[in-house]
């Protein structure tokens, strides 16, 4: 139990210092020495924003919880029903090893957040995803240069400047988090066009999809004008109803 607590605190902790390493290599030494334009420098903070509130988005979200099944309906329910957790498990609910409990619409158990994707914070992730590559992208464009000096310093053996190499350590990281990004979305990006979890792929069940793929994206990120953003579909409604 401590070594999961362990893990979770790492990846709480990390990620938002490999994050802020990022918005300091692009801001203290790309901004201030004039090397990225006033425009550009307010869009990397967007994005940065951005990162952040969607990272913390998918790592707080707790999973929906089951209702206990009573234990008259236990035989008439075997098929659904979970016997770690004594629930009856409604469709698109899958029991977690790692987390101990059943989960609503479960993806995946995420070794870099030390978590469950659920129905609760799937979108957060996509994002977490999605918005990283933009970033990446966008660090790799300003910083090439510097990033090809790094690496041909390796093999000629020039001394790069402090300044330099922590630029060309910036846009490196971008480079990783850039294909760790893409790795990721490979899967995950036809599961959402597809309304399916990594799970459901896996048993090859397609029972969920809605008939066009702007319809599974929406009941996965919300209407569009909210998709690319860390706001959840109950504030979306809430606000409807008023």
């Amino acid at each position: 139990m401590w070594l999961e607590r362990t893990k979770w605190m790492l990846a709480n902790i990390g990620w938002p210092i490999a994050f802020t390493f990022w918005c300091q290599v692009m801001v203290v030494l790309y901004a201030a020495n004039g090397e990225i334009s006033q425009l550009a420098l307010y869009y990397f903070q967007f994005l940065w924003i951005i990162i952040v509130c969607s990272y913390f988005s998918a790592s707080f979200t707790p999973p929906e919880r089951c209702s206990l099944v009573d234990d008259d309906d236990k035989k008439s329910s075997l098929e659904g029903f979970c016997e770690q957790c004594n629930y009856r498990k409604p469709p698109r609910w899958h029991h977690c090893r790692r987390c101990n409990q059943c989960v609503h619409r479960m993806d995946h158990h995420c070794p870099i957040l030390q978590l469950c994707i659920h129905s609760g914070n799937h979108k957060y992730f996509l994002l977490f995803l999605l918005w990283p590559l933009q970033m990446a992208i966008f660090t790799v464009y300003n910083g090439y240069y510097d990033f090809w000096k790094t690496i041909k310093s390796a093999y000629t053996g020039e001394i790069l400047s402090n300044t330099e190499q922590l630029k060309g350590t910036g846009v490196s990281n971008a480079v990783m988090v850039g294909f760790a990004a893409l790795y990721l979305l490979k899967n995950q990006l036809p599961n959402l066009l597809r309304n399916q979890t990594l799970i459901e792929e896996s048993r090859e069940t397609t029972t969920y999809d809605l008939g066009s793929w702007q319809e599974n994206v929406k009941s996965v990120m919300g209407s569009w004008r909210i998709a690319w953003l860390p706001i959840s579909m109950e504030v979306e409604n809430e606000s409807k109803r008023k």
